[in-house]
């Protein structure tokens, strides 16, 4: 997804939404689906899986990587979301008037790119961020002449930064006055932060000349000029993903594009499209709820690459240059690490002609080395507090195991147990009688589905309540589960609902799509999601209080507090859009509505249309809230 593009909040609703229309199974139509799926391997190891639907003269395509955060290590988190933004600059054919002439400039930009981190380095953050709050007040005093000279232009205002610096009499004392910032062991460390204003400025002109042989959204332009319904892509922690809606003779459409920015991409803009991913991480930073489940994760995991945000830390996204992203793709996306999906109305036999056209000839890699590193065992419980103007809020994790582990399915069915629901414990006990909370609290497997994970709880507390009371409630639910067996009536509503789920979903292209590529990049294999539907169509009470006793432990539990300081007013004035209360609305409507929504969002051009489709469904999430 061009995710540099819109509002943060639907960049995190709109894949979450796609993936919440898989996460049940269902009996017989599963087993229905699973013989329509027929699948084919390329000599160069990529795998194809299709499912034939004549509906309607359209089909549902998607490649899929099983390469996410997880697979990233420290000085480079972040890559994999960073490479996403980039894969669609375009490739040596497309989004290029003369790749030729435009080489010299990536070539000259990835110079100066270079010499701006290693000088940041030299110069040390502590000294960086002094200079660079006196680099902007500098900036913010020029005259309305000189406003008017510099314009807009980068390069001219770095230059005018950097000239009345140097032209100063005397630095102001807020620079002067502080103990080794200005030089240290005849090292002038302000000449450096001069010389790295300047680089910036010299990377913002020749991106700018660069320019004029780009062709921008060439990529976006030919699928949504094509037919395109839906365009989109994403970044999870276990996997990165591309995909289409397209009419079905624009199958080939699909196979040429995909296939030519896997082997060949360009990142072109790369320094400029970094700076927007470090914006998006800086949103995130003053998010409230990113900001809590950043330190959540933080705490609760040691070991496991979980522990680190898709988006990455800032420290690393402000260290990694062109050449690290290319050695980074050309390492892990390969055909050997990707799945082809199609669904709709195509037959399996074109599909197969086409992939080996336009995907057989790009050769292997050999395969990336797997993550061995497992998170150990929890000795005891740990805890967290974040300090936010925002609402209360908590969120509790008990670390599980995933599919085959035979706990997995038993653990799944008691979190349906715990929030499926109006009739499900959380809702009626915690948010429906006791009126402890401002909302439902959720309970969800995260972050990743590939390695083992958490049971997560959220609640947020409703005044005049705290984090502690509702802390203590839903803690005394849990124990019931431990202490009772829940009924089997209980039990079979639960799997009654996720059929009904699976069902709905399995309605449409996009539903189908995803129910089979999650299993097949998850597990390695697309018949582990139906493997794991029949060992929860046999899940017990027994089996439920057995895994509440052994996970829902004490020691195995962390919890993290969002306690609210000075409370202040959003940015402008404007009203902030809580994105757990607008994905559950997002969530509760048909699938086809979900679908309209996204389908909508990618149809819009600029950041003002986005933001305002953004406050629609705001106040459509509230209106909602309100009638129940």
């Amino acid at each position: 997804m061009q995710r540099g593009k819109g509002t943060l909040f639907l960049f995190a609703v709109i894949p979450a939404v796609l993936a919440f229309l898989v996460l049940a199974q269902a009996p017989a139509v599963a087993q229905t689906l699973e013989e329509k799926v027929k699948e084919f391997d390329l000599k160069n190891g990529m795998k194809w899986l299709v499912v034939e639907r004549h509906e309607a003269p359209v089909a549902f395509c998607m490649v899929g990587f099983d390469i996410g955060a997880a697979n990233e290590r420290p000085n480079i988190t972040g890559i994999s979301h960073l490479l996403e933004h980039m894969m669609f600059k375009g490739t040596e054919m497309m989004g290029t008037k003369n790749y030729k002439k435009e080489l010299p400039y990536l070539q000259r930009t990835d110079e100066l790119g270079d010499k701006t981190i290693n000088l940041r380095k030299e110069i040390g953050e502590w000294r960086f961020e002094r200079f660079s709050d006196f680099s902007k007040q500098v900036l913010e005093s020029f005259t309305a002449e000189e406003k008017d000279s510099a314009g807009t232009s980068k390069y001219t205002q770095n230059k005018l930064v950097v000239a009345k610096i140097r032209s100063m009499p005397a630095l102001p004392d807020s620079i002067a006055a502080v103990p080794y910032l200005v030089e240290d062991g005849g090292v002038n460390y302000l000449n450096k932060f001069l010389e790295y204003e300047l680089a910036w400025g010299d990377i913002a002109k020749l991106l700018d000349e660069e320019r004029q042989y780009m062709v921008k959204e060439e990529l976006w332009g030919q699928f949504m000029n094509n037919g395109a319904r839906f365009l989109n892509a994403f970044t999870s922690n276990d996997m990165t993903v591309y995909l289409e809606y397209l009419p079905a003779n624009r199958v080939e459409l699909f196979m040429d594009l995909e296939s030519d920015r896997m082997e060949s991409p360009v990142f072109r803009e790369f320094w400029s499209e970094r700076d927007v991913i470090m914006e998006e991480r800086r949103l995130g930073e003053n998010d409230p709820d990113e900001t809590l489940g950043e330190a959540f994760y933080s705490v609760a995991f040691t070991a496991s690459p979980y522990k680190w945000p898709v988006v990455g830390w800032m420290s690393d996204l402000q260290t990694i240059d062109r050449e690290e992203l290319q050695r980074y793709h050309d390492a892990n996306y390969a055909p050997n690490s990707a799945v082809g999906i199609v669904v709709g109305d195509v037959s399996a036999e074109q599909v197969k002609k086409l992939a080996e056209k336009y995907f057989g000839p790009i050769p292997a890699k050999p395969e990336p080395a797997p993550l061995e590193t497992r998170e150990p065992e929890q000795k005891g419980e740990r805890r967290v507090v974040v300090e936010h103007t925002a609402n209360p809020k908590l969120m509790i994790g008990f670390h599980k195991p995933i599919y085959p582990d035979p706990d997995a399915e038993p653990i799944d069915v008691l979190e349906s147990i715990l929030a499926g629901g109006r009739t499900s414990r959380l809702y009626k006990s915690i948010y429906e009688e006791q009126q402890l909370t401002a909302e439902e609290p959720r309970v969800y497997n995260g972050p990743g589905e590939r390695y083992d994970n958490l049971l997560v709880i959220e609640a947020m507390p409703r005044a005049p309540h705290t984090v502690e009371e509702v802390e203590k409630a839903i803690l005394a639910e849990l124990d019931k589960i431990k202490a009772e067996p829940v009924s089997d009536r209980e039990l079979q509503r639960v799997k009654n609902q996720l059929d009904a789920n699976m069902i709905q979903s399995l309605g449409s292209n996009l539903g189908i799509t995803f129910q089979v590529a999650m299993g097949q990049l998850y597990y390695g294999n697309y018949h582990a999601f139906f493997r794991s539907f029949d060992r929860t169509m046999k899940v017990t009470t027994a089996d439920i209080q057995r895994v509440a006793a052994k996970y829902l432990t004490a020691k195995n539990r962390t919890v993290a507090w969002r306690v609210q300081t000075e409370k202040s007013e959003a940015s402008g004035g404007e009203e902030e859009i809580d994105r757990a209360v607008l994905m559950q609305y997002i969530q509760s409507l048909p699938p086809e509505e979900q679908m309209a929504i996204g389908q909508k969002f990618q149809s819009l051009r600029s950041d003002e249309e986005r933001k305002a489709f953004g406050k629609e469904l705001w106040e459509r999430a509230k209106a909602a809230q309100g009638k129940k």
